[in-house]
């Protein structure tokens, strides 16, 4: 298994996350199958109302304050490096994997002790195990951390 870690701008990114969010990736990235790196933690109010009027998102961060608009951010986005690819990959499979890897690896923090937070995916928002489909928004990059 490979011993990834994460490059100079996921870490910058990572470091904007509440601490939970920080050990919890970190500790994924330990133990992952697929590189992944932070595309995004804190989120400027300027950023959130701009992916709104894009329609990237149903919080304005002006009436509504998003899991990003916190300092320390309650939210992270990822992405996963795939070797030989010229794009970051957003694809549902390498999201997919890492969302199952991420939140396995938040549970157990969790059930240990190790982490005060439980962690929400944007691929699976109710937890039930079943992935999009009966999902009303789809944002499989999106964690969270549940407060």
């Amino acid at each position: 298994m490979e011993n990834f870690k994460f490059g100079e701008r996921s870490a910058k990114n990572l470091k904007t996350a509440h601490k939970d969010i920080r050990k919890i990736m970190t500790e994924a990235l330990k133990t992952s199958m697929v590189d992944f790196g932070i595309s995004e933690g804190h989120r400027a109010v300027e950023r959130q109302k701009k992916l709104f009027d894009q329609g990237k998102s149903r919080i304005d961060g002006i009436n509504k304050k998003g899991k990003h608009n916190y300092k320390p951010s309650q939210a992270v986005d990822i992405y996963a490096y795939v070797p030989g690819s010229k794009n970051l990959a957003f694809d549902k499979v390498h999201l997919a994997y890492l969302g199952g890897h991420i939140t396995a690896t938040a549970k157990a923090l969790f059930d240990a002790g190790k982490v005060s937070h439980e962690l929400r995916w944007g691929g699976n928002w109710d937890g039930d195990g079943t992935l999009l489909f009966d999902q009303k928004l789809w944002d499989m990059p999106h964690f969270e951390i549940v407060t």
